[in-house]
């Protein structure tokens, strides 16, 4: 049989959905991408038996249906080489050899039948469903995908929470020292519920949504979350388990107040960031009216630095402390001109939240600040 396809179609799909499949596979076939065509429409399967991700492109040319089997790495790694062209692909249907013709040459591989590629288990009913803005959801997993965990004795805290609650969908992620959190409104919403995605997974959807516009469509199920857009979807088993109760550790009486710009801040500590101890990456911050100092130091190699900023503090005179480089990575994923940190002593945790928030959208960071010796 003979199907024709974009080359640069063909390699965006195989881009996309290639990041599921892992080096060591228990099941051999899921080194494979599932290729099913019904008239045409190319249906491109990628699967780890945990996450699946399926991907649909529109073919030039078919004279029949098929489904079969093929090497992701050899085929991915071709493919991509090849400038944007129609590629002309022949499948023998009884010794499933495939061979891709372009315009300057011919490759030749060994397919395989199909038949054992596992397809997503679906045992629970839907419970919920909603659709999300590709333009806000993205970089709510980024956030997220800071902060999250990597416990194996605490399994939970290595996901993304989609809290619904009062008419909103909250995301939220927390390793025990830093917290991200991001609510979005969704007034049409009237359901309440705990939904746990790991962060593979979370990190295989926000790919999937990197070039995508417009609404994507959850189906949320008691063990199995779906996620579409027009182009992809992605399948995955939930992680089972209760988040811990994260509005208990979030202060609401934080009274020292800092506005200062984002990005000037974001290049302080880039510059300050150079003279830190390697291992600590400790930064220090003095605190006083309308002055922000910022230092670093490492007296194991005997460099310094130390920078002044001006900010809006609304405070008492304070010394705090933060591991840098979590700092930077906070700072860097919210967006806006100016950044507001509430601080209540330098033993508690801080707040790291725009200066203005966007409509239908509430973005929160917390930190733990560090243990600092003058």
């Amino acid at each position: 049989m003979k199907f024709v396809i974009s080359s640069s179609v063909l390699s965006s799909r195989l881009m996309t959905i290639g990041r599921v499949i892992v080096q060591k596979n228990t099941i051999p076939i899921l080194d494979c991408f599932c290729f099913d065509i019904q008239g045409t429409t190319l249906t491109i399967t990628a699967s780890d038996n945990d996450t699946t991700l399926t991907a649909k492109a529109e073919l030039n040319e078919c004279d029949s249906d098929v489904r079969f089997a093929v090497n992701a790495k050899t085929l991915q790694d071709a493919i991509k080489e090849i400038p944007d062209q129609p590629l002309e692909c022949y499948l023998n249907t009884e010794s499933y050899e495939l061979t891709v013709e372009y315009q300057n040459g011919q490759y030749k591989l060994m397919g395989q039948s199909a038949e054992e590629y596992p397809t997503p288990a679906i045992s629970d009913e839907t419970r919920l469903e909603f659709d999300l803005e590709c333009q806000k959801l993205v970089p709510s997993i980024t956030r997220c995908m800071i902060a999250a965990a990597n416990d194996t004795l605490r399994p939970q805290l290595n996901t993304i929470c989609f809290d619904i609650h009062s008419q909103e969908v909250s995301l939220v992620s927390s390793n025990g020292n830093q917290l991200a959190l991001t609510k979005l409104a969704m007034p049409e919403l009237n359901a309440e519920g705990s939904y746990l995605l790991g962060t593979r997974p979370a990190s295989l959807l926000k790919g999937m949504l990197a070039k995508a516009e417009g609404n994507v469509h959850f189906s949320i199920g008691q063990r199995t979350a779906i996620v579409h857009t027009e182009e992809y979807s992605l399948t995955s088993r939930l992680v089972e388990g209760r988040f811990p109760n994260y509005r208990s550790v979030i202060p609401q009486d934080n009274p020292n107040i800092v506005t200062v710009n984002r990005l000037a801040l974001v290049s302080a500590l880039r510059r300050v960031l150079v003279f830190a101890n390697a291992q600590a990456v400790l930064v220090k911050f003095r605190l006083g009216p309308n002055t922000m100092n910022i230092s670093s130091q490492d007296i194991d190699f005997g460099k310094s630095a130390e920078e002044n900023m001006l900010c809006d503090y609304m405070g008492t005179p304070m010394r705090i402390a933060f591991k840098g480089s979590v700092l930077l990575d906070l700072i860097n994923n919210i967006e806006g001109d100016d950044i507001t940190l509430k601080l209540s002593d330098p033993s508690r945790a801080g707040l790291i939240v725009p200066a203005k928030q966007k409509e239908g959208e509430e973005v929160l960071m917390l930190i733990m600040p560090s243990v600092f010796n003058d």
